[in-house]
């Protein structure tokens, strides 16, 4: 049975892989063809060994190792039971070449808990032998010492620049190659000078968003691959730093769909295979209802994004291929479940689980989609740019352009640019974050999410420290005896986590925004304009801060980790498909160093402190009628802005663990 199943699956995927993959693979099929890998491949370069409870994985930075170049071997150790990283051991390591012994000395325990590292210089090519030696691991002294030797190979040194600089370079170029496009555009198009370029006036880019290819071309290869990733997640190994469809899910897409957001707004939900399955079964079914009001705002995607964020934490779905594939599977179930009997993208606008973050943090988008005269949108009784026409169907995600002011719920789609006869729209570029403070529409559940995201992003960023453990225990001590001594510690550890994830960003952060609220208020005097509309209003200063320490995490997991996708995807081709895209190398080198990893963050960081100060000015100037009511109203928001900097700094310059599958250092 177990072989008539992988035979089935094997072929579903080689169709889909096949259908996604780039054409220039098959000309790899000279180098192996179809290789049968069987279980999981070795995480690192010579596999995880297990031994006693605990796992090794032998790492280098950097990789591969070349004569004559100083680099360091890493012992990374984790507990077997739950993966979790074992910081403050005694680890010795050792290296020599083949058929000496090497000689261990102590590692020192890198910013990564649980990674131990020795410096290294091999001074001639060939086989080495590197010696892992356990002496001390969670208190537990091993007598005699645990030993796991690893075969490791010395490789030449490769000639040129590396990825790092090649992408920056490139950067560059393309940077000075598009603005003087844009220069030539403004002449060409007659755009007036101090005025935003109105893209749409660029014809080819016109016809891109109104064609009615633009939109399948993107979500069909898309759904495909969601197809590929449930799949895998049922039917694959169960190793998330092995499994397409952990890597591709967590480590790729979780980590990177944020900086789209930042970008270019809602454009990801253009793609969406989710959206894609509630619009088209919107379609089909043509219910002619909105969704409920109780469920037409922020708190149910609040809910399910806060109670998925509890998941990746608690129950280490980033890890688990079969509990992503079901999730996945019960997204796209609700997606199609609200289009049976809601129009249009209801379950987008209102419940899916990232709709309200991706809404609030596409308010800081460079980019926006606006009705350009709101007097031709009151002349025009045909509504079309929201109806629809014969050719168009409207906006769907229950968009009037003449009201918008805010990026929130635009997609990008282009109906209302299609739909729309009197050419009353303008797509331009505008200072970054304006939405923050230019929108006139302000509302509980968006601010709260605002806050809220500031704590779940601190709390999550302090539960990978290495010392979180650590401070579990000691906060642990506080709960009744009889709970300890009835339930076993991994859970009551797990009900204490759960609550300062909980309390620290849905009570914790809120409640010191509330108290903020209350201090400017009473400073703003006679000028006072309530507690709660102080703070609805100022809590959307702090989405640049919540999305600051989001980009800043995500980074770290994109260019410390995103490079182990190449040998998942290898094997996955190998496995289930004709083809080979070369035997996988699962001890990748990092994007880029940890040094640049580390200034990107806080150059991330500080630079979204400013636009959040930015943000609170204009917000406090726009609601006070006198500037000093407005000055003095601002003071305490701006300091709790800079507290939960600070926090954040401190947070990302701590050792820290990693939490989605296997990594290099």
């Amino acid at each position: 049975m177990a072989a008539c199943a992988r035979t089935m699956i094997a072929r579903l995927l080689g169709t889909l892989l096949l259908a996604l993959l780039p054409a220039s693979a098959a000309a790899d099929s000279a180098h192996g063809g179809h290789q049968e890998h069987g279980d999981a491949p070795p995480l690192g370069t010579m596999g995880t060994v297990t031994v006693q409870g605990y796992q090794v994985e032998l790492l280098t930075h950097p990789s591969p190792l070349v004569p004559d170049r100083s680099a360091h071997l890493v012992a990374k150790v984790f507990r077997s039971s739950d993966l979790a990283p074992v910081p403050g051991g005694r680890v010795l390591v050792g290296f020599a070449p083949a058929g000496a012994a090497p000689d261990p000395e102590p590692a020192a325990e890198q910013t990564w808990a649980g990674h131990y590292a020795v410096a290294a210089s091999p001074t001639k090519l060939g086989a080495h032998q590197v010696r892992v030696v356990l002496a001390e691991l969670e208190g537990r002294r091993f007598e005699p010492p645990l030993v796991v030797d690893f075969p490791i190979s010395v490789a030449r040194a490769s000639s040129g620049m590396g990825a790092v600089a090649w992408t920056v370079i490139a950067l560059v170029a393309g940077i000075g190659v598009l603005a003087m496009y844009a220069v030539r555009l403004r002449a060409r198009t007659g755009a007036p000078a101090g005025e935003a370029l109105d893209l749409l006036r660029v014809q080819w880019l016109r016809r891109l968003l109104t064609s009615r290819a633009l939109q399948p071309s993107l979500q069909i290869p898309l759904l495909a691959l969601m197809a590929v990733v449930v799949l895998l997640g049922f039917y694959d190994v169960q190793d998330g730093g092995a499994n397409l469809a952990t890597k591709l899910t967590w480590t790729i897409w979780w980590a990177g769909i944020i900086f789209t957001f930042v970008l270019a707004g809602r454009v990801w939900c253009l793609a969406c295979p989710f959206g894609a399955l509630n619009e088209w079964t919107a379609r089909l079914a043509a219910p002619l209802r909105r969704l409920p009001k109780p469920f037409r705002n922020l708190w149910w995607a609040t809910g399910m994004f806060v109670l998925l964020t509890w998941a990746d934490v608690q129950l280490g779905v980033v890890r688990s291929p079969r509990v992503t594939a079901w999730i996945v599977l019960f997204v796209a179930a609700a997606a199609v479940a609200v289009g049976l009997f809601y129009e249009r993208r209801s379950f987008c606008r209102h419940l899916c689980p990232i709709g309200g973050l991706i809404g609030i943090y596409s308010m800081t988008a460079p980019i926006e989609l606006r009705a350009k005269s709101a007097s031709v949108c009151a002349a025009d009784h045909d509504k079309s740019c929201y109806r629809g026409t014969p050719e168009s169907r409207g906006c769907p995600m229950f968009e009037f352009p003449a009201s918008m002011d805010r990026n929130n719920y635009c997609n990008l789609c282009g109906e209302c640019v299609t739909s729309c006869s009197r050419d009353n729209l303008v797509l331009r570029f505008r200072a970054l974050g304006k939405d923050l403070w230019a929108s006139g529409r302000r509302v509980l559940d968006e601010a709260y999410l605002a806050v809220a995201l500031v704590g779940l992003t601190l709390v999550v960023t302090a539960q990978m420290l290495s010392a979180w453990p650590g401070w579990t225990w000691a906060l642990s001590g506080a709960l009744p005896h009889w709970v300890r001594a009835t339930l076993k510690p991994v859970t009551y550890l797990g009900l204490v986590e759960s609550a300062i994830l909980l309390g620290g960003s849905l009570v914790v952060v809120p409640l010191l925004v509330l108290c903020g609220a209350v201090v400017a208020d009473r400073l703003a005097g006679a000028h006072a304009i309530g507690v709660r509309k102080s703070f609805v209003l100022f809590s959307y200063m702090f989405i640049p801060v919540g999305l600051a320490v989001h980009l800043a995490h995500n980074l770290s997991h994109l260019l410390m980790e995103g490079g182990g996708l190449v040998p998942v995807v290898q094997r996955a081709v190998a496995l289930y498909t004709p083809w080979s895209l070369g035997e996988p190398d699962w001890q990748l080198a990092p994007l880029a160093p940890e040094a640049v990893v580390a200034l990107l963050q806080i150059v991330i960081i500080v630079g979204f402190f400013v636009l959040s100060l930015v943000a609170g000015h204009r917000l406090s100037g726009s609601a006070y009628a006198d500037p000093r009511a407005a000055s003095r109203a601002f003071v305490p928001m701006a300091a709790l802005s800079c507290v939960f900097t600070v926090a954040a700094i401190v947070l990302l310059n701590l050792p820290m663990g990693m939490r989605h599958g296997t990594s290099v250092h």
